[in-house]
């Protein structure tokens, strides 16, 4: 309601309250007074505001005073617009496009509209507005400029997000527009921005659109005799301008142009001071573009303009001005004598000319909107914005990103700041490649600023996750700082994983730069903003003294040189102003990539990752920050299709790492086990093995180059394929055996990490050790290799083995099995026994071995630690398992019950150390898949159990309340309650106790009700729960089986961290190793680590700088060689093969066309050459016959010989009669209008002979007189006789008689020239003319040449009377001139009344026909045109062929106000062919002619009322229109015989009651059988669907009555 109120509030529309004549005289038509109209347009009656009309003797007359001029201002009043809202537009193809719309008046204020558009209409912001201009009427637009128009208007305005302005009618340039949307646009309304400037009084029908927030369906079919036009129906928008007048066009061109200047003052985005560009598209048009385009271009700010040049008119008289004035002729024109010359000199840089036939031009849309960046005279950052607001990084790198460009300091970095903050990928990579390094772009400011932007998908999920990690609320417009940003990677990576902004020395470098800041005075108050920032870390300016010290920041000159972190106040003598310009950051596109990750742009980070070093581990990070944000997503019931988005962007970039490690392995196996296991200082020193397996990418743990670096870590460096498992249990039985093991050198093993212990030990890790001597950096090798003494090394690299280990392990294990077993088994004793106490040193030892794994796991809290540790099942079983026998173990020392208890609780204990048996089982392949299964399984069958108890204590409640009503509190109760329902599950029934009362014991109340409970009971949970438990495990089992291979090798991973971690000693004697631990941690504490070499414990693989570069060398050639075969695949794809392959058809296509119509051009252009040559020839026979008539004149003899050939001329049979007057007729109308008084259906076409002037009497004096100018004989003249002596002709000049001869050839020339002048229609007049002055034909018309048959060709022609409702049909004044092939023999189409050939249309005159169209033309019947001959005494076959037509113009129009009038729900809309009349002048045959149809043709009734059975809506249609005929006109007419092609029609019978068959009053023609056929029809005609949505069912039942005659 609010919205309704807005607008009519706002808007107003415009009606006319005072009449002021168009005229002073009143004009005539057939002698009948006209209605004059008001200024306005409007008649009396349709001036609403007036209260009562003036009468006819208040109008003024011809010879009253000076007229008031009339004025919108002052003859029009405003109220509130009463049209707007949605039109539904309903065109033939059946596609419904929907279209906003107003009504608003002309002077409406553009802010309201620029309001109404991106308020209420939900238009998007414009970054560029294309206003087109042009002709309005239809135009013919050449194939390669229309295709140039359509394809860059479209373009242009998507890519930009541009608003496209026309005039919105469906003539014209905005017909093209539309039709350039409905091939190029989209069909999204909000995308779909084409706003029509339409005048509310020239649009058809446009009562219809009347109302407050409708939709109302409207279709763009109008009428193409009247003067109102149609809104196109591929505008998304309309402003309907009112200014109170009718039929009047242009008063919408003032506030459209008032719109475009308040929109060139609105911002192109937020981030941006310049307006929005506006550029003038022009096509085609009349005189009044030309002055348009000079006030575009004269405008403050000038307004370029594009024209099309080759679109005609208009466009082509600016494209040659245009080419004129780029030449200087200063020297050769006077500028003065041509002011439009003078203006378009002026501004001829602000006009751009578009010649589409050119071939070195540009593309359309990338031509425009250069065209738009050099018209507004921007400085070069300012261009560079506007292209980044439209995303056209194209046009960025061709015209503003160029060589010698002069940009100001800082412009660039400011727009790549722009095209990150507004992810436009494009223009990043073009800053890059134009020279942008991130090194100097990339400070903390920008990088802050850019994680508190509110620009693109990023809402206030960061906001969100910072309040998650601080568990605190944080308030609105809170600034994320980079510290915080490093919490919520750590949270979301989780596990060990510490973020660079999160260290020490990042944050005492934050904080340091905060206070010198702060010590500066450039903000004294809260955190960091914006502009304090910005100074301190762009332009500091502070002095050396500033402060006393100030820690380093990280270079990136060296980029694959190790960082080693300085001490505090190492560099106290380095100036301060360095502070703010070094950034703090070494890998910079890491850090920009972790921020595209976090703020969900997925392009932007695609783009990133490329960049830089390290792209398999970047892509685990995206995967697992992904994978951990779309889990924060469902667990904080935001959108599921947010967090099914980030789930598929995890997987997207877990495909990227999966794809280059296989690139990688492909290349060379042992560099890309290299890449899995080096240590990545950037990412916390993680691996990217690590990094995988935390993302928990399966695919890429199980990838063979992943296992096959498990299996060498698994292995070590024992070299053994078969049987390995016998040789390490017999060598660990006999240690000796071991130095007949073969081992692996230290080649193969180069691509292996070595564990902790290894560099504990001191065995080649291929780690340098860096150590500060002297204030220099010393590396220092190890000198001892594990070739340096063979069996000391060959017994640690047996024994430190992570398979040894576990083989090792697991026989002790399986020994404290069997040992607590015996204990448990046999009777305890007052003390422990040895087996014992061997299980409780085993027990002891194991539980300081979690201890130790807790304090030697990466996370440096120890909530962190034990977070991790219990995050693995296993130690969460380890854990109870050793609290148990720790209990138990202090109950056992009691003499009395507790030792009872004890000994329980060891029975109890064993049960977890027995099931900690299936971990070690899980490491062989085919038991570990299974024990996957079974896992999946115990997981999910959570949800079903709690069903199934759910079922059980509800009947286990109820039947032991039933069954022991006087049961007392106990704990038995509970078991009672569960137990026996718990065994029926399995089949236990207690058939005894299922009847209680079958026996002599007394029966409980209600016990009858337990069986029946039992019942039901069993069949839900045994029949029904059991099985679906069941057939779950089934398809659990079915689901895992497939994938049960790739979780085992993903979980093999743990399993081999587990067993290279622990200790070679197996428990107890596991106590040893941690002694060497405990003794070799104190040694480490007391010689100091820094904190990177804590941080890179574990299992990596440590590298020097040489050849760390050599691997990221290798990276990023496989990176490029993968990128371009997937370019390559994508290119050679077959989906791209037929783009490709459609893309050059369509070429050939254009291409063929032109030549197509170049050979045209050229026939045509031969033919012309052919008619002129004849011409010639003609004129020289002329010549020479009137050089005989000269030589002969002087001899009378011959004289009297030549007029004794003069024989009087009888007019041509073939001659056009006086009049084609239809009896009863008076030039009345065909309208047929419902329930009125019987008017007479028929039309009175006038003669031909009015065509030239002449009836036929003086046609023949005109042939046979010779005087050169003839008297006009009256109506009762006869022709005088060729044989009389003519009189003298006396010269005007000279008075003396000229020789006849003289005479005659003057005569003839004239009245040639006449004839041509006046175009005459019968080309054997011409012939007669000649024979009769003997002389030969003299070829007057070039169409003479052209191939076929000449004929003429007459239309009936409507024109609006009192309103558009209303018309009167009319013959053309003169037939047109074509040229006919006949293709088919007669007789091929004939029917019962007429006689059909197909021909071919050779050539036209005026477009009458379509040049290479086929038609068909039809004659009457020979026998037909006997029977009417004693009704038609003359012509009877034109008769019978007017009437003819006629018939089936009744029948058009019928269906005509049809297709308005039916119901929505029936959508086709069927019409009948347009019929016209045909002279065939080589026999002077009167024939009709239409259209050819193709396809089924079909034919649905005819003229004795049977009709088909329907089988579609269509039929249904069509024989519902023919009962809709016959009550719409109160029972005079009724419509039959129809048939043709699908919607289109032909042939129809229009039947009338009161047509007298075989008399001159007949109006439709003979196939009309009257009376007989209405009441034929009645009888037989069956009501259908249709006839039951017209309301006509039932109708036809009442008794037909002949009307009275």
């Amino acid at each position: 309601q609010s919205r309704r109120s807005w607008i009519e509030d706002t808007f107003c529309k415009r009606a006319c309250g005072k009449f002021i004549p168009a005229c002073r005289d009143l004009h005539s038509f057939a002698s009948l007074p006209l209605t004059p109209r008001c200024c306005c347009g409007r008649l009396v009656g349709e001036h609403t505001l007036l209260e009562t009309g003036p009468s006819m003797s208040s109008w003024p007359g011809p010879g009253t005073g000076q007229q008031e001029e009339w004025s919108v201002e002052c003859h029009t009043q405003t109220s509130a617009t009463d049209a707007y809202g949605t039109i539904d537009f309903q065109d033939s193809a059946g596609r419904n496009c929907h279209a906003k719309y107003v009504r608003v008046a002309v002077d409406a204020k553009a802010e309201a509209l620029l309001q109404l558009m991106r308020s209420e209409w939900q238009m998007e912001r414009p970054k560029l507005l294309l206003t087109v201009h042009g002709g309005t009427e239809n135009f013919p637009l050449p194939l390669k400029v229309r295709q140039a128009f359509s394809k860059g208007l479209i373009t242009a305005a998507q890519s930009t997000g541009a608003w496209i302005l026309t005039d919105g009618i469906n003539t014209g340039v905005s017909r093209y527009v539309g039709e350039a949307v409905k091939t190029y646009g989209t069909h999204d309304l909000r995308k779909r921005n084409a706003v029509g400037f339409t005048p509310w009084g020239v649009i058809d029908n446009h009562s219809d659109l009347i109302g407050r927030d409708v939709l109302r369906p409207y279709q763009p079919l109008g009428n193409p005799l009247s003067k109102r036009v149609c809104l196109n129906g591929l505008h998304s928008h309309f402003l309907l301008v009112d200014d109170g007048t009718l039929g009047k066009h242009g008063c919408q061109l003032g506030l459209r142009r008032k719109l475009e200047r308040h929109i060139q003052l609105q911002k192109i985005h937020p981030r941006f001071n310049q307006g929005v560009p506006v550029v003038c598209v022009v096509v085609e048009g009349g005189p009044d573009i030309v002055s348009m385009v000079l006030e575009y271009v004269s405008s403050v700010p000038p307004v370029p303009v594009f024209v099309f040049e080759g679109s005609g008119r208009a466009a082509d008289l600016l494209a040659f001005l245009h080419k004129q004035t780029a030449i200087d002729r200063c020297g050769a024109l006077t500028w003065e004598n041509h002011p439009i010359l003078a203006h378009f000199y002026l501004y001829k840089t602000q006009i751009t000319i578009f010649d589409s036939e050119s071939e070195d031009q540009q593309e359309a849309d990338c031509a425009i909107l250069t065209a738009t960046l050099k018209g507004t005279k921007a400085s070069p950052g300012e261009q560079l914005s506007t292209a980044l607001a439209w995303d056209r990084a194209d046009i960025a790198k061709k015209h503003i990103l160029v060589y010698g460009q002069h940009w100001q300091v800082g412009s660039l970095e400011q727009a790549m700041l722009d095209a990150l903050v507004m992810d436009r990928v494009g223009f990043v990579k073009l800053l890059i490649d134009n020279g942008m390094t991130m090194n100097r772009f990339l400070t903390v400011s920008r990088l802050e600023e850019l994680y508190n932007t509110q620009q693109g998908p990023t809402d206030n999920f960061l906001h969100i996750l910072v309040e998650d990690v601080k568990q605190t609320h944080i308030p609105k417009g809170y600034r994320v700082s980079l510290i915080d940003v490093g919490q919520v990677i750590e949270y979301l990576i989780g596990g060990a994983y510490r973020s660079t902004y999160t260290r020490k020395h990042f944050r005492a470098h934050y904080n340091l730069l905060y206070a010198h800041c702060k010590e500066s005075g450039r903000d004294s108050s809260g955190p960091l903003n914006k502009k304090r920032r910005a100074d301190c870390t762009l332009h500091p300016h502070q002095s050396p003294n500033s402060s006393p010290s100030r820690p380093p920041f990280f270079r990136t000159a060296q980029p694959y040189k190790r960082k080693v972190c300085e001490r505090y106040g190492t560099s106290q003598n380095k100036s301060s102003s360095e502070l703010g310009d070094s950034p703090l950051f070494v890998y910079n596109f890491n850090d920009l990539f972790v921020w595209a990750v976090l703020q969900r742009r997925q392009q932007m980070a695609l783009f990133l990752w490329q960049h830089g070093e390290e792209a398999m581990a970047r892509a685990t990070v995206a995967c697992k920050l992904y994978r951990a944000m779309a889990y924060e997503f469902r667990q904080s019931n935001m959108d599921d299709t947010t967090g099914e988005q980030l789930k598929t962007y995890s997987m997207d970039f877990g495909q990227l790492a999966v794809d280059v490690l296989d690139r990688t392995f492909r290349q060379n196996e042992r560099m890309a086990m290299k890449l899995l296991t080096s240590e990545m200082e950037a990412w916390s020193h993680f691996t990217c093995l690590q990094m995988a397996v935390s993302s928990r990418l399966r695919p890429f743990v199980s990838h063979s180059c992943t296992q096959m670096l498990l299996t060498d870590l698994w292995t070590g460096r024992l070299n053994m394929r078969k049987n390995s498992w016998f040789k390490i249990i017999l060598s660990i039985l006999m240690p000796p055996a071991i130095l007949l093991l073969e081992f692996k050198s230290q080649a193969e093993m180069s691509h292996v990490p070595q564990s902790q212990e290894a560099l504990q030990f001191g065995w080649d890790t291929g780690r340098p050790e860096a150590a500060q001597e002297g204030g220099h950096t010393v590396v220092k090798v190890p000198k001892c290799t594990p070739y340096t003494s063979l069996p000391e090394c060959q017994l640690y690299d047996f024994y430190t083995a992570p398979v040894v280990k576990f083989w090792f392990h697991t026989m002790s294990y399986l020994v404290f099995l069997m040992l607590f077993s015996y204990t448990v088994l046999v009777k305890m004793e007052d003390r422990p026994s040895t087996q014992e106490w061997l299980v409780i040193a085993y027990i002891i030892s194991t539980a300081v071995e979690k201890t130790r794994e807790v304090f030697m796991s990466v996370p440096r809290k120890p909530s962190q630690k034990l977070k991790v540790w219990f995050g693995e099942y296993w130690n969460v079983t380890d854990f109870l398992a050793i609290v148990l026998f720790l209990v138990g173990l202090g109950l056992r020392w009691d003499s009395g019950s507790y030792r009872t208890a004890g000994r329980i609780t060891y029975c109890l204990d064993i049960i977890f150390w027995y099931v900690r048996v299936l971990d070690l089982l899980a490491v062989n392949q085919h038991a570990g898949a299974y024990l996957t299964m079974i896992t999946k399984m115990t997981s999910n069958m959570f949800y079903i159990v709690v069903m199934m108890a759910i079922v059980l204590l509800s009947f286990g409640v109820s039947r032991k309340a039933i069954l022991s009503p006087d049961e007392a509190l106990s704990w038995s109760l509970l078991r009672d309650v569960v137990n026996q329902p718990y065994w029926m599950m399995f089949g236990e029934v207690y058939a005894g106790e299922i009847d209680t009362c079958a026996g002599d014991t007394p029966c409980v109340p209600g016990a009858f009700l337990t069986p029946f409970l039992q019942a039901v009971y069993l069949f839900f949970q045994y029949i029904i729960m059991v099985n679906i438990l069941i057939a779950f495990f089934n398809n659990v089992y079915f689901d895992m089986k497939s994938i049960s291979n790739k979780l085992w090798k993903y979980n093999r991973y743990r399993y081999i961290m587990t067993y290279q971690e622990k200790p070679w000693l197996p428990p107890p004697l596991i106590i040893l190793s941690h002694m060497t631990l405990c003794v070799t941690a104190i040694y480490q504490k007391h010689r100091g680590l820094s904190e990177q070499d804590t941080d890179s414990c574990g299992l990596k693989l440590y590298l020097g700088q040489e050849e760390l570069k050599r691997l990221h060398e290798f990276e990023e050639r496989c990176l490029v060689s993968y990128f371009h075969e997937k370019n390559q695949d994508v290119l050679c794809s077959q989906i791209n093969r037929v783009r490709a392959t459609a893309e050059r058809a369509e070429e050939m296509g254009v291409v063929m066309r032109e030549v197509s119509d170049r050979v045209h051009f050229i026939q045509d252009t031969l033919q012309v050459l052919d008619s002129q040559l004849g011409q010639l020839q003609d004129l020289s026979a002329l010549a020479v016959d009137t050089l005989t008539l000269l030589s002969a004149s002087d001899s009378l003899q011959q004289e009297e010989a030549r007029l004794g050939h003069c024989r009087p001329i009888t007019p041509s049979r073939h001659h056009v009669p006086h009049s084609w007057t239809l009896p009863h007729g008076g030039g009345g109308s065909v309208d047929i209008m419902p329930c009125h008084t019987p008017r007479a259906y028929r039309s009175t076409p006038p003669s031909l002979l009015e065509t030239v002037g002449i009836n036929k009497w003086e046609k023949e004096a005109t042939l046979t007189s010779f005087p050169a100018t003839p008297p006009r004989p009256t109506a009762a003249s006869h022709p005088p006789c060729c044989g009389a002596t003519p009189p003298p002709v006396t010269n005007p000049v000279t008075g003396v008689g000229k020789p006849i001869s003289i005479m005659i050839s003057l005569a003839f020339v004239k009245n040639v020239a006449m004839l041509v002048e006046m175009d005459c229609f019968c080309f054997g007049c011409i012939q007669k003319h000649a024979s009769a002055s003997l002389i030969p034909i003299f070829p007057v018309v070039a169409w003479s040449l052209a191939a076929g048959e000449e004929v003429s060709v007459y239309t009936l022609e409507e024109v609006e009377a009192a309103g558009p409702e209303s018309s009167i049909s009319y013959w053309s004044t003169k037939g047109l001139s074509a040229m006919l092939q006949p293709l088919s023999s007669e007789g091929c189409l004939d029917g019962g009344l007429r006689r059909a050939m197909l021909v071919l249309c050779t050539w036209a005159e005026r477009d009458v026909l379509r040049v290479g169209c086929v038609y068909v033309v039809k004659a009457i019947q020979p026998d037909v045109v006997c029977t009417w001959q004693r009704v038609f005494h003359s012509d009877t076959t034109l008769q019978l062929c007017l009437r003819e037509i006629q018939q089936q113009r009744a029948a058009q129009k019928l269906m005509h106000v049809f297709n308005q009038v039916k119901p929505e729900n029936m959508p086709h809309s069927p019409r009948f062919l347009d019929m016209s009349l045909l002279h065939w002048h080589s026999d002077g045959q009167w024939l009709t002619i239409e259209r050819n149809m193709t396809g089924d043709f079909r034919k649905y009734n005819n003229n004795t009322g049977e009709e088909i059975a329907p089988c579609c809506g269509m039929e249904e249609m069509l024989l519902a229109f023919s009962h809709w005929t016959y009550q719409y006109s109160c029972r005079e007419l009724l419509v039959l015989d129809l048939q043709g092609v699908g919607s289109e029609l032909t042939d129809p019978s229009v039947i009338r009651a009161e047509d007298k068959r075989y008399s001159d009053d007949m109006v439709f023609g003979p196939s009309n059988l009257g009376d007989a056929a209405i009441h034929s029809f009645v009888n037989k005609h069956t009501c259908n669907s249709c006839c039951e949505n017209l309301g006509l069912s039932g109708e036809r039942k009442e008794p037909f009555r002949p009307p009275l005659l």
